[in-house]
């Protein structure tokens, strides 16, 4: 009987608990500082990560920590861990663009329950008021009319759709007569009437196509004839990325941060493409050099939120 109390005393003693924990510890730290020296930068996380589950779990963390590097090496998963401690540092780029997009749903909401409310008897004011709102994608809209059931709807909405893809011809047309070849302050309101149609939601498919073309093939004409413009560099950029040829699209927005050091544009918009990769290290490399060379008040407001808190998260 005594020797069952013993036994359950030295059970009961928190002690050999605390001392194994302590040097189940110590025998991780020394292994992981060991190891850490020889193993590639993208690794660390992942055994950062397994050395913490370890402390807190020993030989089950230390199983389970295997157990999952095996599976990252052999299904690809390896990824997910190597760039976690990147990921977690990253708020939403786009959040104060939301923020700035929200305050414009005043103004958008009126539009889409017109449309989605057969009852409602204002949708032809709606309509013409579509012509000198500031709406971008107005062909969105203009659509919805399209497809009502209400005969007369659908006859404003095709109106109004003609009279402004019209007055988008005129004002291209209008601005190619004014563009001398070489000129850069020509060149950039024919590049905005440009972009402004494109991004106007009024065009089909093919219509869209052949702008996009005609677009890129004017931007590329000025670059070949020494034009070195920020609205070229830039517009020619977003224009390859938008059609999928990163490469061409990257190189043009390098062209554009070599030419203009000190200006944000080229920056930003390589910040969002490696955002939509989740480059992670890319975005650090590319924040640093923005802090480094561009003056914090040539950033534009909307994104300024968002840098300031990626500027805080890479310190």
């Amino acid at each position: 009987m005594k020797r069952v109390f013993a036994m359950q005393n030295e059970w009961m003693n928190p002690f050999p608990i605390i001392l194994f924990y302590v040097i189940h510890a110590i025998v991780v730290l020394l292994i992981y500082g060991l190891i850490s020296r020889r193993m590639k930068e993208e690794n660390k996380a992942t055994w950062q990560w397994i050395t913490a589950v370890s402390l807190f779990l020993p030989v089950i963390g230390e199983l389970f920590g295997l157990v999952v590097w095996f599976v990252a090496g052999k299904w690809g998963t390896n990824d997910m861990l190597d760039d976690y401690d990147q990921y977690v540092n990253y708020k939403p780029l786009m959040l104060e663009q939301l923020r700035t997009e929200a305050k414009m749903s005043d103004e958008l909401l009126p539009f889409t329950e017109a449309f989605s409310d057969e009852g409602n008897k204002q949708r032809k004011d709606l309509i013409l008021r579509l012509i000198n709102s500031r709406i971008v994608d107005k062909g969105k809209y203009l659509n919805l009319g399209l497809n009502n059931n209400d005969s007369e709807t659908v006859h404003y909405a095709a109106t109004t759709m003609n009279h402004l893809i019209d007055n988008y011809e005129k004002e291209l047309h209008l601005r190619k007569q004014e563009h001398e070849t070489g000129n850069a302050s020509t060149l950039e309101p024919l590049l905005l009437t440009y972009d402004s149609y494109l991004n106007s939601g009024l065009l089909q498919e093919a219509a869209y196509k052949r702008l996009e073309q005609s677009y890129i093939d004017l931007m590329e004409e000025e670059v070949s004839n020494g034009v070195e413009a920020k609205v070229l560099f830039h517009m020619l950029g977003e224009a390859y990325l938008s059609r999928s040829q990163k490469e061409q699209g990257m190189a043009t927005l390098t062209m554009l941060i070599e030419h203009f050091p000190s200006e944000p544009e080229g920056y930003l918009s390589k910040i969002r493409f490696y955002y939509q990769e989740k480059d992670w290290k890319a975005i650090q490399s590319t924040l640093a050099e923005l802090r480094e060379s561009v003056p914090k008040e040539r950033i534009p407001h909307n994104q300024q939120f968002v840098l300031d808190q990626m500027w805080g998260t890479a310190q």
